[in-house]
């Protein structure tokens, strides 16, 4: 199977300019990448208390787990991708991931929409439950309500684009009024979802939700049982394992061995991590990880 590749830009800093932003798009359609996505945070303490879920494959990288949260500028997601549409015009855009429980599920869908017109169809919704309990705090959300409400949200977002008279009856949202959502997505019947998360729950909504299932920074052997388990899940949920798209985010200094591995293990498509400020530095790795990808897999 052809693995395709793709590009994380971290918090986006690289696109704090509009050039930036040219610099990467345009670099990016010229080396045939499927996919740009951007990640998700609002605001973020300087301490960070809550444990990072991929504290280990960062540290085996002989990184901070905590320090690349901190540091670097981390620009607004939506922000990101609408400076990408107008300089790209094949390569797919998305979040990896929006947090979900942090926004109002109607503004959440509208921007999602409105994003997914303007681009012509091309954008990728990742979605996630979160993990920096330091920030849901921040934002006045409850720490302990992220999955039930992640799973709330996505269905209102579906209910929206999906029906012309959407009704809700949930316990965070209802909407018992007739409304006037328009424009609806491009894709039909929504953009794709890519659940984010490597955890039981996060494969249940895979199942429930996803088009998509997209893996975080984690080494493949840690996760190879998830494999078997989300197929097991799909097959109990009446749904065809072989229509998920699944993907990683994966270090730029990947192996080949690796790269065959995430192959064999049956993925679509890898992402090649770069927080870098620099859009010149981001565009040479996304050069050298096409030829890292293209020298193994042909």
């Amino acid at each position: 199977m052809a693995m395709y590749y793709g590009l994380h830009v971290g918090g986006g800093a690289a696109l704090r300019e509009v050039d930036g932003a040219r610099k990467i798009g345009e670099t990016a359609e010229e080396l045939g990448y499927d996919s740009i996505v951007t990640g998700d945070h609002i605001t973020i303490p300087k301490q960070i208390d809550a444990t990072y879920p991929y504290v280990g494959a960062a540290q085996a990288r002989g990184q901070d787990p905590y320090s690349v949260f901190t540091s670097m500028e981390w620009m607004d997601a939506f922000t990101v991708l609408a400076l990408l549409i107008p300089v790209t015009k094949t390569v797919r855009l998305g979040p990896s991931v929006m947090i979900i429980p942090y926004r109002h599920p109607l503004e959440m869908a509208r921007v999602v929409a409105s994003l997914d017109v303007a681009s012509g169809g091309r954008l990728i919704f990742g979605a996630g439950v979160g993990w920096m309990e330091d920030e849901f705090e921040l934002l006045g959300v409850p720490y302990k309500e992220r999955a039930p409400r992640t799973r709330e949200y996505l269905a209102v977002m579906k209910e929206v684009w999906t029906n012309e008279t959407p009704r809700f009856d949930g316990k965070f949202v209802q909407i018992n009024r007739d409304l006037h959502f328009a424009p609806k997505p491009t894709q039909k019947p929504h953009p794709p979802i890519w659940v984010g998360g490597e955890s039981t729950p996060a494969l249940k909504r895979v199942v429930q939700f996803g088009q998509g299932w997209h893996i975080g920074p984690v080494p493949l052997e840690e996760i190879r049982p998830r494999f078997d388990e989300l197929r097991g899940l799909m097959e109990a949920g009446g749904r065809d394992y072989s229509e998920l798209e699944i993907t990683s985010m994966v270090d730029p200094s990947i192996t080949a061995d690796e790269i065959r591995a995430y192959r064999d293990a049956g993925l679509h498509g890898l992402h090649a991590t770069c927080a870098a400020p620099k859009p010149e530095t981001v565009c040479q790795v996304m050069r050298d990880f096409k030829a890292k990808m293209r020298d193994t897999l042909g």
